[in-house]
């Protein structure tokens, strides 16, 4: 009797330690980095599925609770939630209709703001985010317009202005921006029966001005405040406005891969923030030279080309994938358009045919590329629907962003008929 008993511990203990194991292994393998473009950069596709496996399921359980009691709300509640609605609108983690029901946009726009501060992700407020998140809504409606708190709007944005608030209540301070002081130049008097003598404006700023790159961020500030002035987002069977619809659906795979982003880097061992920003510079660098065409070649020659430099490369595609996604969320994060561009086509290049859509976007509105390119805009859109209707869906493109890319795209005049407009040469000024 004792020699079984004893089997029978064995075996158990057999059964509790050979799991633990095999997931200490498979976390090491999850955890193989390599190098991309000159730096390190973790493969973290196994362990984003899994985590995409889990969240899921928690989402299920959680829609299943909600719906199980969404009857029994009360009124405060409701208005709470309103509440929490209005304060993630405002601060671009769009939401949709403020109607005091936590549903699946709801979700995903606390789990975008609690990436964004630092918190754990679930998409559930506890008492402390949701009191930062609804005193920081009150403090901006009540302090964003002065200083230095306009210059960050200005600057960074509703998000920069929160992040602002959370690094005050760290006990990091803001800095205090000066306005600058103009020096008034005086003139003499004008005598009689003389001409009146110009002001000394020797003391005035007298600058070159060039063209300056648009702002993604500026943009989507907009299209935020616009959207949550409309009432919620455009729905794919009440597209009224093409072009606001599309800069809808671009704000919201700019959220999309921000959030991405920062989940993947969380995980980079080693390498500071200004580190990750350095090798993604670098992938710009490598990038633009196969992206010359990109404002009139067809998206196939474009992706062929990256696709031969990525192979020739030498680095591992999954890690270059990964590297992309970091890349796309660093450059939208710091509003450089040129990275977020490059590291779209890196990644549609790396047989990611759903990140054609922000190729698109920034060929559309001028975001690192020559503005309105209309027909090769619509090419690299159409690439990313048949990627995503075929199941490769990327940057949250769910049937309700698939439904509202595809009409917009329809909705948007295509730039056709032009050869026979005439074209002359400029004639030098001098001659």
């Amino acid at each position: 009797m004792f020699t079984k008993s004893v089997c029978a511990t064995l075996v158990a203990t057999s059964l509790v330690l050979v799991p633990a194991k095999e997931a200490r292994a498979d976390e090491a393998a999850a955890l193989i980095g390599g190098a991309i473009l000159g730096g390190i950069i973790i493969n973290e596709v196994n362990k984003n599925k899994a985590r995409q496996r889990q969240q899921q399921q928690q989402q299920q359980q959680t829609r299943a609770r909600t719906s199980s009691r969404s009857s029994g709300i009360s009124a405060a509640q409701r208005e709470q939630n309103r509440n929490v609605q209005s304060a993630l609108n405002y601060f671009g983690y769009n939401v949709g209709a403020v109607d005091g029901s936590i549903g699946r946009k709801t979700r995903a726009g606390i789990s975008n703001y609690q990436s964004d501060m630092g918190y754990a992700i679930d998409g559930r407020l506890d008492d402390t985010e949701r009191s930062f998140l609804l005193n920081s809504h009150q403090r901006a409606l009540a302090s964003a317009h002065v200083a230095p708190y306009n210059q960050i709007l200005a600057s960074q944005g509703q998000q920069g202005l929160l992040r602002t608030y959370r690094n005050e209540q760290l006990g990091i301070p803001t800095p205090q921006v000066q306005q600058p002081q103009v020096q008034q130049a005086t003139a003499p008097a004008p005598t009689q029966n003389t001409v009146p003598a110009r002001a000394n404006t020797g003391a005035l700023p007298d600058f070159t001005f060039g063209a300056q790159a648009r702002s993604a961020n500026e943009h989507c500030n907009e299209i935020n405040v616009l959207t949550a002035a409309n009432g919620g987002l455009s729905s794919g069977g009440n597209v009224t406005d093409a072009e606001f619809a599309l800069n809808e659906q671009f704000c919201l795979a700019r959220t999309q891969a921000m959030a991405e982003s920062s989940r993947i880097e969380a995980t980079i061992p080693n390498m500071s923030g200004p580190q990750i920003e350095a090798q993604c510079k670098g992938l710009t660098q490598a990038m633009t030279p196969h992206m010359g065409g990109i404002d009139s070649n067809s998206p196939s020659q474009v992706i062929a080309d990256g696709s031969s430099f990525l192979r020739n490369s030498g680095r591992p595609m999954d890690q270059l994938v990964s590297g992309g996604k970091v890349c796309l969320g660093v450059g939208y994060r710091t509003d450089d358009a040129e990275m977020a561009m490059a590291s779209g086509v890196l990644l549609a290049s790396a047989g990611q045919l759903g990140y054609g859509e922000i190729v698109s976007h920034h060929l559309r509105e001028g975001f690192g590329a020559a503005k309105g390119q209309g027909n090769v805009a619509g090419d690299w859109m159409r690439l990313a629907l048949n990627a995503a209707q075929s199941g490769a869906t990327v940057l949250g493109q769910t049937p309700d962003r698939i439904a509202v890319l595809s009409a917009a795209l329809t909705g948007v005049p295509a730039q056709t008929g032009t050869a026979a407009l005439p074209v002359f040469p400029t004639v030098p000024s001098g001659n």
